[in-house]
């Protein structure tokens, strides 16, 4: 059964909305038309009411979408791809293609939402200042300055340092630039966030109990959520000894397709483009066999204006050069023969044929995962 209505795609995203958020959007457009918006602007028909609270749902699901592809171009520039923004109950999620791979581009991209409801509060600021300047319809100014309040209230409730909210991901960044691993980093992280949770939920019951209930309940709801999301991550971060375990072919690399000797080194560029996880490109000789391959930073030697005409032959690498692993070896046997911590690739092989790439910032992802 699907959980949310696709609407359409934006950017090249595709976006979609949870059932949940109907409800939501129901609750807001009561709150606006009948409770904010007649005290701020009252004498007004009640049509303008309606009609200004139907444009204010409308403009909260368009804020939650900027906030979304805030973290959508900034991880498409981080060359983290973006599967989905799906809108639902507490907000938005941009659902990314995996993680950062170092801390910088984990920071840019969590920072990216809340800067983006900034400057929407901005926006929609100078707008109300616009509109209360030329004495303009109080229920469309009263309607701007809640804009502006539901957009810094979504940028500043995002900047808490309660994983996995933006402010906790920023954290992370931060600890896992300190500490050299991911994985710690995001233990620490998940533990604050849930301290920070349970404050949220502590605070909900007081304010439930003497401010209003509504304002507690949804601060409650909050902080529940935002508690067990950091308790899973907590959970999926703990340290997984039996990967060392795990034979090499589970996380080996699969190879782009092989070139020949006659093909230019445009044509290499090119497939390396379309397979941006292989470090290199097999290398037949005129037999049809696997001889060298084409490193992917061997490009580089190459002026662009003289790739498509220079053969790749003048950048391989023989094959006999490199070490070479089997799928059935575990990745603690490989780590103990070749070392942790460098720069290497191997080749795996299955009965004489070149089958994968083994590459060494794997097997440290791994190790990552178990022991830390």
């Amino acid at each position: 059964m699907r959980t949310h209505l696709t609407l359409g795609r934006l950017l090249g995203v595709p976006i979609g909305i949870n059932w949940g958020v109907i409800g939501v959007a129901v609750l807001l457009f009561w709150s606006l038309a009948f409770v904010s918006l007649p005290n701020v602007a009252p004498s007004h028909p009640t049509s303008a009411y309606w009609f200004a609270g139907a444009i204010g749902v409308v403009a909260f699901l368009v804020s939650l979408v900027v906030h979304e592809l805030g973290h959508s171009y900034v991880a498409q520039r981080n060359d983290v791809r973006v599967v989905e923004i799906t809108l639902w109950l507490f907000g938005g999620v941009a659902k990314l293609e995996g993680d950062a791979d170092d801390p910088g581009a984990e920071w840019r991209i969590a920072a990216a939402g809340p800067l983006a409801s900034g400057l929407v509060a901005a926006v929609a600021f100078a707008a109300a200042r616009g509109v209360d300047a030329v004495g303009g319809n109080r229920v469309l100014y009263g309607l701007l300055v809640w804009l502006v309040a539901i957009n810094v209230v979504l940028a500043v409730s995002n900047l808490l340092p309660a994983f996995p909210l933006d402010g906790g991901r920023m954290l992370r960044a931060v600890l896992w630039r300190r500490r050299g691993h991911k994985t710690p980093a995001t233990r620490l992280a998940s533990m604050i966030g849930q301290l920070l949770a349970a404050g949220l939920v502590g605070a909900g019951v007081y304010a439930w109990l003497r401010v209003s209930w509504w304002t507690g309940l949804w601060t409650v709801a909050l902080g529940a959520f935002l508690f067990f999301a950091a308790r899973m991550e907590w959970s999926a971060a703990q340290p997984r000894p039996e990967l060392l375990d795990e034979s090499i072919a589970v996380i080996a690399r699969p190879l782009p397709p092989a070139l020949g000797p006659a093909s230019t080194v445009a044509e290499l560029e090119r497939t390396l483009e379309a397979s941006p996880w292989a470090p290199f490109v097999p290398l037949v000789d005129a037999s049809g066999d696997v001889s060298a391959v084409l490193p992917r930073e061997s490009i580089a030697r190459i002026p662009p204006a003289q790739r498509s005409v220079v053969p790749v032959r003048s950048l391989s690498m023989p094959l006999v050069g490199l070490p070479r692993v089997r799928p059935g070896e575990t990745v603690a046997e490989v780590a103990d023969r070749l070392g942790r911590g460098s720069h290497w690739w191997a080749v795996v092989v299955d009965g004489g044929e070149l089958t994968s790439v083994l590459v060494a910032e794997d097997v440290e992802t791994v190790f990552d995962l178990a022991t830390t």
